[in-house]
């Protein structure tokens, strides 16, 4: 009795599939796609690019797009398309039942601005240049000075990553200045002092250094006595009075 169970079971398994994928394709065929919804999963610090914006992009690239048959609908090249824009770093597109068509997007996360010469962009976490955008300016790092005259782009990348990982840093830290050696000088936003950072070697240390300056060398009141802080000597903190 038990085994008749098992495969009239299965049978009505094998029954339902075909008969469910068959209602599906039937009903793709009928519903036509009547709403574009928009969501921007990291809108919190970064407003590239607006929910209204996106729609515009997709109707203009798409301008049969309402109307036309769920079926018709290619969401991989939407995907592929919105993908490219300066601003998006993934893009999801997929249909709901109700004729809803959904754009998911994360937008690049900028690490540093950067200011060379008469140019000036953005490079994102992977150190992709971004343009800028005339919506919004992103409150980061800014770099600028003798880009030209380090060694990589992976040397500004390395230090602007080790200043946004560190809450401490990415509080105190507000400008790279590269010099015409293509050393390093940094400018703190507390304080009247610079700091000589030097080159990029040993950049752990100093920061691990200059971090112990500040919570347990200085006291509070000693911030502005300075002019000058050189990390440029290896294991050395050199300060100097203003």
């Amino acid at each position: 009795m038990k085994r008749w169970k098992n495969i009239l079971f299965l049978i009505i398994i094998g029954m339902y599939f075909p008969v469910t994928i068959s209602f599906v394709s039937v009903y793709k065929s009928n519903v036509v796609c009547g709403e574009i919804t928009t969501s921007i999963t990291d809108s919190i610090d970064n407003q590239f690019v607006t929910a209204d914006e996106l729609t515009e992009i997709a109707l203009d690239k798409y301008p049969a797009l309402l109307g036309s048959k769920m079926q018709d609908v290619d969401c991989h090249q939407m995907e592929t398309f919105f993908q490219k824009h300066p601003a998006i770093e993934k893009c999801e597109v997929y249909l709901t039942y109700g004729g809803a068509l959904h754009l998911d997007v994360k937008q690049r996360e900028p690490l540093v601005r950067v200011f060379d010469n008469n140019d000036t962009y953005y490079l994102d976490m992977n150190g992709d240049k971004m343009p800028l955008f005339k919506n919004h300016a992103a409150h980061v790092l800014v770099a600028s000075g003798f880009i030209k005259r380090l060694s990589s782009f992976e040397d500004l990348l390395c230090i602007s990553k080790m200043i946004y990982e560190d809450s401490f840093w990415k509080a105190q830290i507000e400008q790279i200045y590269v010099s015409e050696k293509g050393e390093l000088t940094l400018v703190p936003r507390v304080g009247d002092h610079i700091i000589e950072f030097g080159k990029v070697e040993d950049s752990e240390m100093k920061f691990r250094n200059l971090k112990a300056l500040y919570t347990q060398g200085w006291d509070a009141r000693e911030w502005n006595l300075y002019k000058k802080v050189s990390l440029k000597y290896k294991g050395q903190v050199v300060c100097t009075k203003g």
